[in-house]
């Protein structure tokens, strides 16, 4: 499973980092294509720029564990 997580580092407060636990995606190709389509249609201005500037981050995470979870089924 993965999942999309957003990540801003700012120099004063550090790392923040939002995992969307909405959506989960059987593939990491899923997982981008979805960032792709979502991703910066639904910002709004302020956040769009950040993005395009590389200060907003959004990546794919593998979810760690879900072997032992998908085995309990």
């Amino acid at each position: 499973m993965w999942v999309v997580v957003l990540v801003v580092l700012n120099a004063l407060t550090g790392p923040d980092v939002t995992v969307n636990r909405d959506a989960v995606y059987a593939t990491e190709d899923a997982c981008k294509a979805a960032i792709a389509r979502n991703v910066p249609a639904r910002l709004d201005a302020t956040h769009k720029t950040a993005f395009e500037q590389g200060y907003r981050r959004y990546v794919c995470v593998r979810v760690g564990g879900t072997d032992d979870l998908l085995k309990a089924k």
